[in-house]
């Protein structure tokens, strides 16, 4: 089905002019609680919380000639409720809202955890430490679902999606030991659900960007490929191209860059743009910075006005920041280093109020290429002592640690190099878990 129905064919279903299989799809599509169309419906369903506590829902849905059993009337309602409840739940203290957890039944509902997991996954780079909290909130919420009313095994499924949004919040964090605790929880948790293949697959997507992270790409693929198998089997377009899109970002950091574009141009063309407006944004954004590294920069440039609308659109502001590194990266690379360095100066800042640390100091290595050209010792020796406090802060071995202490003697000689940039910068790219990687200075 379209991502939303046709009006007239909901007033159809509200007038009882549909066939029963008709019915049952205008059912299946309202029950995944889309909001235009529950807007639409607004007439003949349920309207107001408290008239929805009480009214009959089946005298509602027997007006379009639909059999529709008790359970299925209470998961609409529920569905309904959370749309309303959730906003106002937002912007509650974090103290307020566990209470309400604790203490209030209408915040303990499926419907309301899957809108406060789909939450948090949206602050995911935009505030990373708010997402934490949201995913936190999430498993609290699932904890104390009622077995009874939802079945032990579903909510084991719920309570393992809540673990894997706090482990991808932890891996954005750059913080890998908590998030492959996460995963460990989430993974038990799916051992004792329902078996839901679909699950399953969201579970491998996201570990594999860990993996990818870590430079783990073996494992990384091996899941992708049993995602890309369950999506395939099932005829789910989104999580496929989710899949392609993953693994072709994954190349790239792995400096397979043209399988990486191939891979991320045949993704995007299985995402539904209404769909999934984020994902888009960021796999156009790592196809335009793979086509730049690659040297192919009047491409790169022609696809990120193209999609500038894009960004725009969304509106959030970590992507907004990460067009703007991009548009510094691509003006360094056409020797306009005094835009260059003021786009990045400005997106370094925020990073690192924002605590995204690897890529704060993999931003300040983009400026130190910049400053090697120019032969700027004393901007240099300052960045290079302030690099070292943000790296420590994150899950890196001390190897890590040597290669930074390396860079800043070489910046405190007046040594660095465009050569020991570019090597330090892979060399980060790499060192997120430990490994028999060494760091080795150009001589």
């Amino acid at each position: 089905m379209d991502n939303h129905l046709e009006s007239a064919k909901l007033l159809r279903f509200g007038q009882g002019r549909l066939s029963r299989w008709e019915n049952r799809d205008v059912v299946h599509h309202l029950l995944t609680g889309c909001e235009t169309c529950g807007a639409v419906t607004s007439g003949f369903l349920p309207t107001g919380l408290a008239d929805a506590r009480s009214c009959d829902y089946g005298d509602a849905f027997a007006r379009s000639g639909l059999q529709i059993s008790e359970s299925l009337a209470s998961i609409v309602l529920e569905r309904h409720e959370a749309t309303v409840l959730l906003p106002l739940f937002l912007e509650l203290s974090w103290e307020r809202q566990l209470s309400l957890v604790a203490e209030d039944p209408r915040y303990r509902t499926w419907a309301l955890c899957e809108r406060l997991l789909d939450a948090a996954r949206e602050r995911g780079f935009q505030d990373p430490a708010r997402a934490l909290e949201l995913a936190r909130l999430g498993i609290e919420m699932a904890d104390r679902l009622d077995r009874g009313v939802y079945g032990e095994e579903r909510v084991h499924d719920l309570t393992a999606r809540a673990w894997v949004v706090l482990a991808n919040a932890e891996r954005i964090r750059s913080d890998f030991r908590a998030a492959e605790k996460s995963f460990a929880r989430a993974e038990r948790l799916l051992k004792t659900g329902t078996g839901d293949p679909i699950e399953l697959a969201q579970f491998f997507l996201v570990k594999a960007s860990l993996r990818g992270n870590q430079q783990r790409f073996r494992e990384a693929f091996r899941l992708l490929d049993r995602t890309v198998a369950i999506a395939r089997k099932n005829g789910d377009r989104e999580l496929w191209g989710k899949a392609l899109i993953t693994r072709g970002f994954l190349l790239g950091v792995a400096n397979d860059l043209e399988a990486a574009i191939r891979l991320l141009s045949e993704g995007i063309g299985l995402i539904d743009r209404k769909t999934d407006p984020r994902l888009l944004v960021a796999a156009h954004h790592n196809l335009t910075l793979y086509l730049a590294e690659s040297g192919r920069y009047e491409e790169a440039m022609r696809l990120l006005e193209q999609t500038r609308p894009l960004y725009q659109e969304l509106g959030d502001r970590m992507n907004l920041l990460r067009l703007q590194w991009l548009e510094g990266k691509i003006a360094t690379a056409l020797g306009n280093l005094g835009e260059a360095e003021t786009l990045l100066q400005e997106v370094r800042q925020e990073l690192i109020e924002r605590e995204i640390g690897l890529d704060s100091a993999l931003l300040s290595l983009d400026l130190a290429r910049i400053y090697a050209r120019q032969r700027r010792g004393a901007e240099m020796r300052k960045l290079a002592e302030e690099m070292l406090p943000i790296f420590q802060s994150r899950d890196v071995h001390r190897e890590a640690i040597a290669a930074l202490l390396v860079f800043q003697k070489a910046a405190e000689m007046e040594r660095v190099t465009l050569g020991l940039v570019q090597e330090l910068s892979e060399y980060l790219k790499e060192c997120r878990v430990p490994s028999g990687f060494r760091f080795r200075e150009s001589a």
